[in-house]
């Protein structure tokens, strides 16, 4: 089961979030929407920092998945910088060919070729084509609510 997406900028802004299945948010009644997204970018900053750290090829070195006893979390960092979150159930298997898919699939051909797009700026990704693509794509998935 799916239960939410971010995207992120190099610097750590949170371009685009959106949830389906999830079965609880424990920072619902948070004062400040951004609190999640901060603490996320910076779980995933210090453990890129571990794992290059114990990594005896520093070069190949990277975070692509992190399970708890509840959830996965599925990463994929891009060349550019952006960092692409996607958090399921343990049942969802190895899901970096899904999140290399939508990066140059459909984040590329909706959102970096689209004339608006400022990636430097940090402004949140709202574009209607993108979000139906996205969606269309990942309930397609048989891990999308199993």
């Amino acid at each position: 089961m799916i239960y939410n997406l971010y995207i992120f900028n190099r610097k750590g802004k949170c371009l685009y979030y959106r949830e389906w299945n999830r079965p609880q948010n424990t920072l619902e009644n948070a004062a400040d929407d951004g609190e999640e997204q901060r603490l996320m970018f910076g779980m995933l900053y210090s453990l890129k920092e571990v794992v290059t750290k114990m990594s005896t090829d520093p070069a190949s070195a990277g975070l692509h998945a992190l399970k708890t006893d509840s959830y996965t979390l599925h990463h994929l960092e891009t060349g550019s910088g952006l960092r692409f979150v996607l958090n399921t159930d343990n049942n969802a298997g190895d899901l970096r060919p899904t999140l290399r898919q939508l990066y140059s699939g459909i984040f590329v051909e909706y959102v970096a070729k689209h004339p608006q797009f400022n990636p430097v700026d940090g402004s949140p990704i709202r574009l209607p084509a993108f979000d139906s693509r996205l969606e269309e794509y990942l309930r397609s998935l048989a891990c999308f609510k199993s």
